[in-house]
């Protein structure tokens, strides 16, 4: 077999024989949303407990009651005026000054005393915890708050506050003026005691504690200008609770997608298996269906709906790349088990053959063969027993029949019915493809020796000369070395990568190991996409009903008695030819 061919096609430009990564891409929009797609769950479920919780918890809490008060500023001294000066509030900042206030009415002598003037069983310290002072944006009021589980309590406290500050403001106003007329009159007593009442010192003492009292009395004080009535509930507000925890599940919930994203090893994303890999994205194909809890072939079963369509597609994207790498024996692989590749390869082999290809499929995971029950072949000999000459190779092969379900055709009702065999369109004048099997036969103890033999190797030769199409069922890269040493026994290799199941540091394995194998990457298949999401809701063309959409297409494998039925030398490889 020539291996002329051993360059690096479908790989990424190099820079110096290494292969360049290209640039990650930014995240869209779109991208955001698959994500809250997936991580749906991890999003919901803060949106829907916050609140509740939150709702729930509030709705419980005892009632409280509010009830406030306001008090009017004054800057202006009317006593200052009399005495020719200029009172120093008049030139403080008008918000500065009412923020002095409402600091002002913090201090514990106020609430000491609004405790006193109201008649209740609250502390100073109870007082200072329910209560708040508010000075109001451009106006010179403040506003005293108190809240209480009992309403007649709240407005008693509102009111005693505001006036015990009242009177706690007037008193720092005037007293240095009453300081000063105190000491007046201890020296006007003092004269009277020694009996100098008459004299020119007593007397203007006496006008000077006058006047002194005048501007005592004329000191402008704060007043209270709102006294409340009644006491507004205020809590529990459970709709408002509800409303906050939804904008904090909101939050909650995206952040957790988010992480729960970062944090998931799992590739999600085709451009970044394309750039992990540095391979052609050639086909997507989506879940298979399940017909009695077993997958379904579909190009057998229903070749006419989107499954299929996309299996056709790969196909024709496979035979583009395959242009200038003219590979006839290709190795189908993957990363790991499960993500599809025993499908892949049996739909893609049926695919070639529907198009006039002579296409055989060997199934040479020795580990674990697949292509043998999704054919629906019970036990028969194979590859092995032909690599130990126990049997023939054309007696190994078993062809599949390639039967195509008939055709729709309407009544004159216009009612779908299955088409009579004078109704169907007349056969493809180009000669039909051929699909032979080639099962694994009895599972060797040691398949990782046995497919590096030159037995299998001859075989698959052999093969090569008498078919259009060689398609090896390999064993997945990752788990066993199988997958390895028969790459070196092939002309190209395709890789199915599903999505959800290989994660970065195996794609990152996966590309060293292809990078190891000398044979030529066609490029690699995304299996688990969602086909109705990347080309539309359904399938575009005729398809059959749905009553009939569950009949499975005979594919049992041929007996010998059976052989008779199928065209001459249906079952039976071509006279080899030397060369390509």
């Amino acid at each position: 077999m020539s291996k002329d061919n051993l360059g690096l096609a479908g790989r990424g430009p190099t820079v110096d024989g290494a292969r360049a990564e290209p640039s990650a891409r930014q995240r869209t929009f779109g991208d955001y949303v698959a994500i809250l797609r997936r991580r749906k769950w991890a999003a919901i479920l803060p949106i829907v407990l916050v609140p509740l919780v939150a709702y729930v918890y509030s709705a419980q809490q005892p009632a409280v009651y509010a009830a406030s008060s306001g008090v009017l500023l004054s800057r202006d001294s009317l006593s200052a005026a009399l005495a020719g000066r200029t009172s120093s509030d008049v030139f403080t900042d008008a918000d500065r000054f009412a923020q002095t206030q409402a600091q002002l009415a913090r201090v514990p002598e106020v609430f000491s005393r609004a405790v006193e003037r109201a008649d209740t069983n609250v502390t100073p310290t109870e007082l200072f915890q329910s209560s708040s002072v508010t000075a109001l944006g451009n106006a010179d009021l403040l506003s005293f708050t108190v809240s209480s589980p009992d309403p007649p309590t709240a407005v008693e406290l509102a009111t005693a506050y505001a006036q015990a500050f009242t009177q706690y403001r007037l008193e720092l106003d005037t007293a240095s003026l009453t300081k000063a007329r105190k000491d007046l009159e201890s020296r006007l007593r003092t004269l009277r005691q020694a009996g100098a009442t008459g004299t020119q010192e007593y007397r203007e003492l006496s006008r000077n504690a006058q006047e002194l009292k005048t501007m005592e009395l004329l000191q402008t004080p704060a007043a209270v200008v709102k006294v409340p009535t009644s006491a507004a509930q205020i809590a529990p507000t459970p709709r408002r609770e509800a409303m906050l925890g939804l904008a904090v599940g909101l939050l909650l919930g995206l952040g957790a997608a988010l992480l729960w994203e970062a944090l998931d090893k799992r590739v999600r994303d085709e451009e970044e298996i394309q750039r992990g890999l540095g391979l052609s994205l050639l086909g997507r194909l989506g879940e298979p269906r399940q017909v009695n809890g077993r997958p379904r072939l579909a190009m057998l079963d229903d070749p006419s709906d989107a499954e299929s369509e996309a299996i056709r597609r790969l196909r024709s994207n496979i035979e583009f790349a395959n242009l200038d790498v003219n590979a006839k024996t290709i190795m189908v692989t993957s990363s790991v088990s499960g993500e599809g590749k025993s499908m892949t390869v049996a739909n893609l082999a049926i695919a070639l053959a529907r198009s006039g290809r002579r296409v055989v499929l060997v199934d040479l995971d020795l580990r674990k063969p697949s292509i043998g029950p999704l054919l629906g072949m019970s036990y028969r000999p194979g590859i092995t027993d032909v690599a130990i000459e126990r049997i023939e190779l054309s007696k190994a092969l078993v062809p599949v029949r390639l039967d195509t379900p008939a055709p729709i055709a309407l009544s004159r009702r216009g009612r779908a019915r299955r088409a009579a065999p004078e109704d169907q369109l007349p056969e493809d004048s180009a000669a039909p493809g051929q699909l032979l099997v080639l099962p694994a036969g009895f599972l060797p103890a040691s398949p990782g020796e046995l497919v590096g033999t030159q037995a299998v190797a001859r075989t698959l030769a052999e093969l090569e000369e008498s078919a259009d199409f060689v398609l090896v069922d390999a064993p997945p890269l990752l788990a066993v070395s199988d997958g390895i040493t028969l790459s070196t026994r092939v002309d190209a290799v395709l890789v199915v990568v599903r999505l959800g199941v290989v994660n970065r540091p195996m794609l990152r394995e996966l590309a060293r190991q292809l990078e190891a194998s000398p044979a030529r990457k066609l490029g690699f298949v995304l299996a688990g996409a969602d086909l109705a999401e990347l080309y539309g809701s359904g399938a575009y063309g005729y398809g059959r009903p749905e009553a009939d959409s569950g009949r499975r297409a005979p594919r049992e494998s041929l007996d010998d008695q059976d052989r008779g039925a199928l065209p001459e030398g249906y079952g039976e490889l071509p006279t080899p030819q030397h060369g390509r």
